[in-house]
């Protein structure tokens, strides 16, 4: 049975913070706001059938209640499934955002995936699964790709994964995730977050990609964009780069 064609907006490393106020204009209180926004807008624009936040959407766990309905507000404009991962600023320990959001505000098909241990989002409609594992450290035991597992052999099978792709373990760095790992994962598409900048990993069938923070001051003047991914049946995933936005002035990298 052919798989049906679909297209996924996929953005991560926003690291939303309210307290970082800045004199931005049109209502945004920071950068990062703004950026958002606009990765919301391409979703839209692009009627975009599944969207895909891969880790540190937040910079800490340390939000207050007007960045959440920031983000409820946001995702409310979208008109498709949301899937979203902590990452490493974020983490869902027990201090977590992830505890305190109420995503139901922002829709009724918006997937949080908070599962240490892993977890499949199945979206019949797509014929897709989506796995994730939910990160409670950022350390060099937590394996991002640790158990990952695919729905039905007739759907898009797709992961999702924060840290940092290396060729093997012996770095010792945290959240490692490796090209054998990848590779053998029998994914259509990796969502990858963690590295600020654009940045796409083919190991076997599996095409990995990390958009990038969308907030280009967050990153080198290869950072700023989101990736638009079209799954096409028999055809390696087509990514594509989209700007969204500009750097104007020099801030630290957060990684």
């Amino acid at each position: 049975m052919t798989r049906p064609t679909i297209k996924i907006i996929h953005t991560s490393d926003v690291h939303l913070d309210g307290r970082n106020r800045a004199p931005e204009s049109d209502g945004f209180r920071n950068v990062a706001e703004r950026a958002f926004c606009s990765v919301v807008d391409l979703v839209v624009s692009e009627s975009a059938d599944l969207f895909l936040i891969a880790g540190d959407l937040f910079d800490s766990n340390r939000m207050c209640e007007a960045d959440f309905e920031f983000v409820y507000e946001q995702l409310s404009r979208t008109n498709c499934p949301v899937v979203m991962i902590p990452g490493n600023h974020d983490v869902n320990n027990e201090a977590s955002v992830w505890t305190r959001m109420q995503l139901d505000r922002a829709g009724p098909d918006i997937h949080p995936i908070t599962d240490a241990t892993g977890e499949l989002i199945d979206l019949p409609k797509l014929r897709t699964t989506i796995w994730g594992r939910s990160m409670a450290e950022h350390a060099p035991d937590n394996i991002p790709m640790e158990g990952v597992s695919t729905g039905p052999e007739d759907y898009w099978h797709i992961g999702m994964a924060h840290g940092d792709v290396l060729r093997d373990r012996a770095s010792g760095c945290s959240s490692p995730i490796t090209h054998e790992e990848i590779e053998t994962s029998d994914l259509d598409y990796l969502a990858l977050g963690h590295v600020h900048v654009w940045r796409q990993h083919d190991h076997g069938r599996t095409r990995a990609c990390y958009p990038g923070s969308p907030v280009a001051e967050f990153a080198t003047i290869a950072g700023g964009y989101a990736a638009v991914i079209s799954l096409v049946d028999g055809e390696p995933a087509d990514i594509r780069k989209h700007k969204i936005s500009e750097r104007k002035d020099t801030h630290h990298f957060m990684m």
